[in-house]
């Protein structure tokens, strides 16, 4: 009898949940395909509409941590243009990483505030501001389901790729460096771990990787970047040749890609010919200036990246205290400065910080609230 009565309350409870959502807010989940390859491109969509008109409303949106796939956010897009008519749209890239059905769950919060409790937040031309009053609603959503094909061959990408090698030069001597630079460049899931030269015995090799360009999109990442290698060594060598294998959702078939396998040829060079066995100095240099130059260039090219992140930085920025600064900067909690971005429509600007506030909001992570502030007012 107890045990009756406990499940038939758990059910009332629940079905009260779900129709007071409904009353609430209007949503609905979805991908452009519910079948893929593993680590194949997916976008997820969720939508939601305010249905009660009452107060203020805005959303929240967090997915599920999981192994079994990696989940990107690409955009949110709020319209509330019309009063107390707000709706969202998330967009997310999605990835299964293992051959399953994959669930894929999120956490939906709806947050409503009324009109004075909004004002309130805002107090011009003063240095305290007033915490906004909001109520925070909870509200259960079925999980999207998506079935995660095994691919039939091992593969080094999942997407279109291009990768293409220039090397300098194949003859050097023993204090020079054949340097190669392999160029990845596509869309699709990024390779992990790619390493195109591995160890080759009696050689030295220095490598950098430069990223030239990487962004999230509904086809997967978009990439860009460079593998740079130095090889130097006192006797002929072989840079091996390169064979990686892809598969194309697109073309729904797999492709090879490959690269030569580079002869070095190194010239030794006779030590006792550098000396001078006149007691004055002789017109001929001591150093090789071609030398030197190759190995000038080659130091530029690692330390290429870390130059232009600094020359891309302005040295002295000037900041304007406009009403949407100080709005921020009156924040004194993640929750006034969450309130603040979304009054302000600047949540899409900020969809890492908005993140990070409402982790610590809601899921009481340590992130830094003040590190959080003051990486916003750089922005403003």
């Amino acid at each position: 009898m107890k045990k009756s009565l406990g499940r038939t309350v758990f059910l009332f409870l629940l079905l009260f949940s779900y129709a007071h959502a409904k009353e609430l807010v209007s949503y609905k989940l979805y991908a452009n395909k519910t079948t893929a390859y593993t680590k194949e491109a997916v976008t997820i969509t969720f939508e939601a509409t305010q249905e009660n008109h009452t107060d203020n409303m805005m959303f929240s949106l967090e997915p599920k941590k999981s192994s079994d796939y990696k989940i990107i956010l690409l955009n949110k897009k709020v319209n509330d243009n019309k009063k107390h008519h707000s709706s969202v749209r998330f967009t997310y890239l999605f990835f299964g990483l293992k051959a399953k059905n994959i669930s894929v769950d999120f956490d939906f919060i709806v947050r409503t505030a009324s009109d004075k409790a909004v004002a309130s937040s805002f107090v011009d031309d003063h240095d305290d501001s007033i915490a906004t009053q909001t109520h925070d609603t909870t509200i259960a959503i079925k999980p999207l389901y998506i079935s995660i094909k095994p691919l039939k061959k091992h593969v080094d990408f999942v997407g279109d790729f291009t990768l293409k090698a220039n090397i300098t030069q194949t003859k050097i001597n023993q204090y020079e460096s054949a340097n190669i630079i392999y160029t990845l460049q596509g869309k699709g899931y990024e390779a992990q771990n790619l390493q195109p030269i591995q160890d080759i015995k009696n050689v030295t090799i220095f490598s950098e990787i430069n990223n030239l360009y990487k962004k999230s999109t509904k086809n997967g990442y978009v990439i860009k970047r460079e593998y740079i290698y130095a090889l130097s060594a006192k006797k002929d060598f072989t840079i091996p040749s390169l064979k990686l294998l892809g598969y194309s959702p697109t073309t729904k078939r797999y492709y090879t890609l490959t690269n030569p396998q580079y002869d070095i040829k190194v010239k030794a060079i006779d030590t006792s010919k550098l000396l001078d066995n006149d007691e004055y100095p002789s017109d001929r240099p001591l150093l090789d200036i071609e030398a030197l130059k190759k190995y000038f260039i080659y130091i530029m090219i690692f330390f290429s990246g870390y130059l232009s992140a600094k020359l891309k930085a302005p040295l002295f920025r000037k900041k304007e205290h406009s009403k949407e600064y100080n709005a921020i900067s009156k924040a004194q909690s993640p929750k006034e400065l969450l309130f603040s971005l979304i009054n302000l429509h600047k949540e899409k600007i900020f969809t890492n910080e908005v993140q990070l506030l409402e982790e610590i909001l809601y899921k009481n992570a340590s992130h830094n609230f003040n590190d959080i502030k003051k990486k916003i007012l750089k922005k403003v």
